[in-house]
């Protein structure tokens, strides 16, 4: 009976194996439709924010999302702030390998590299836009941009005209009886030559289509009207670029402002769903749930009202995934979503900024409803997308990241046996048990010791620094190393106990090892 058992179990297994080489075949073969792919990359939003990591918020259609597809509990990005993490997630690539002049210009070979907001994709530099508008697929982007624009136009003037009575920053934030109506033609005109001009740089980085987009966060204006999010006008988007495409392969960045700052419960509750950074809209949006039926749906299912901009979020979501199917095309469809980085450790390496959730999602490929605790990173989101479509022709060797479809398809038990990380004067390695982090302050930085400037992670300064530096007692040690077995928190540096002395340097030698590989770059004894 048990030999009958076990046979049984072999038979079953062997066909479910060979069911899912056979649909991997089907997503290789030149004449069935090629995979599209969706990856919608969010902005601060944490595992909290979503019920399928244990949030207590309302979100039915991203934990739907995670039943009929794959969540990951040890996803990362290189770095837990905006600007570097998507260009990790665009070019497969860490953000310090950045060759935009701008950045190689201000840390040529010798100089420490320092990660911050400054890591723009290059004119000359593959991205996964570019890859996939010359293997013939459609390609789109809507939401936050934050690639990087040029600072001035041809004529020497800046990229963009600003708005009258700008200037201040504070106007972002405080409402100002002087300052520009963007509802009205002349300034909602400017707007909307500003975002076209925009839109027309977008092409530069292989984008087809492109609309709804925020250069930067909606506070770049400075003017407190505009300082609101549109979940609304970014989906509309989308879904316009599904039905133009509909009948290609298409491949679609979709990144929703939320749930960055200004807090999106205020917009959600107060916004003008007609307001936008590309002009004051003749109509609304009329594609998801109406705004002011979402606090009581909230209520009525028995979560904080104060979590509605969660489930705002969600419906954008289910407005995506609901197209998909009403096109006909979701089976063939995979789903990436993914945040750039959580909020309770911003502007750090430790595990609550660079750890975010991951959903990945493939019915026509991968099983349904399963949880992966592998270490993965958002890196390997382009190998992966690449791989999954049958798509070569493009520089692997400039990418760091690794396919995930060994792992997505059980061939595989782990992909990564460490990870790296890079933001400011910090690196970082992490194992499933480990952490280490090391803090070296560059050469430049002694010019701001002289100023008395207290030195954080990095010389951008914001207010979630001091957040993290209250979590985190050893945020000034030069050496930290975190048993994430007993210390999720990274509360406890064991870097100078003696009985962790051989871990510390294991920990140390795998930094070197991926130190060197960035060239002429010092950064403290790692590459002496």
């Amino acid at each position: 009976m048990i030999k009958s058992y076990l046979f049984l179990t072999f038979i079953f297994c062997s066909l479910l194996a060979n069911g899912q080489t056979e649909r991997l075949k089907e997503t290789r073969n030149d004449k069935l439709p090629q995979p599209n792919i969706v990856i919608i990359y969010t902005d601060d939003q944490n595992y909290e924010h979503i019920g399928a990591f244990g949030g207590n918020v309302y979100t039915p259609h991203m934990d739907n999302l995670a039943k009929e597809g794959i969540k990951f509990t040890q996803a990362f990005t290189t770095t837990a702030i905006c600007t570097p993490s998507r260009y990790g997630l665009m070019t497969g690539r860490f953000p310090s390998r950045s060759e935009d002049e701008r950045f190689t210009s201000k840390f040529p070979e010798g100089v420490q590299t320092e990660v911050e907001f400054n890591t723009h994709i290059g004119p000359n530099e593959e991205n996964l836009a570019e890859i996939f508008k010359k293997a013939g697929y459609k390609t789109g982007v809507v939401g936050k941009w934050d690639f990087g624009t040029p600072e001035k136009n041809k004529n020497g003037e800046p990229f963009f005209n600003p708005l009258p009575q700008s200037k201040n920053w504070m106007n972002a934030w405080i409402e100002n009886e002087n300052q520009a109506d963007p509802r009205s033609p002349e300034i909602s005109k400017l707007l909307k030559e500003n975002h076209d001009r925009l839109k027309k740089h977008t092409k530069k980085l292989g984008f087809d289509y492109a609309d709804a987009l925020y250069n930067l966060n909606p506070e770049m204006w400075r003017n407190h009207a505009l300082n609101i999010h549109n979940m609304e006008w970014v989906t509309e988007a989308a879904i316009n670029f599904f039905d133009q495409y509909k009948d290609e392969p298409f491949f679609l960045y979709m990144a929703p402002t939320l749930n960055h700052i200004p807090h999106p419960q205020e917009s959600l509750l107060k916004g003008d769903p007609r307001m936008t950074v590309a002009g004051y809209l003749e109509k609304a949006p009329n594609v998801m749930p109406a705004r002011e039926g979402i606090l009581p749906r909230v209520k009525k299912a028995g979560y904080p009202s104060e979590t509605a901009y969660c489930t705002w979020l969600d419906d954008a979501i289910g407005a995506v995934v609901n197209k998909l199917k009403n096109l006909g095309v979701y089976e063939n469809t995979m789903i990436v979503l993914m945040s750039d980085h959580q909020t309770l450790a911003k502007t750090s390496l430790y595990e609550g900024g660079v750890k975010t959730p991951l959903i990945i999602s493939y019915p026509k490929l991968l099983e349904k409803d399963k949880t992966n605790k592998q270490l993965v990173q958002n890196i390997d989101i382009t190998p992966t997308v690449l791989d999954i479509c049958g798509i070569e022709k493009f520089n692997k060797k400039n990418i760091d990241g690794k396919s995930l479809l060994p792992l997505l398809t059980n061939k595989v038990q782990s992909i990564h046996n460490a990870l790296y990380f890079e933001y400011g004067w910090t690196r970082a390695i992490r194992t499933k048990q480990w952490k280490y982090i090391a803090l070296r302050y560059s050469k430049s930085s002694n010019k701001l010791r002289l100023k008395r400037r207290i030195l954080y992670h990095a010389k951008n300064l914001e207010p979630m620094q001091h957040h993290v530096l209250l979590s985190h007692p050893n945020y000034w040690d030069a050496d930290q190393l975190y048993d994430l077995n007993i210390d999720a928190g990274e509360t406890t540096n064991l870097a100078g106990y003696g009985e962790h002395k051989e871990t510390l340097i294991m920990m140390k030698t795998e930094m070197g090892k991926w130190l060197k590989t960035f060239g002429n770059h010092p950064f403290g004894e790692f590459t002496e």
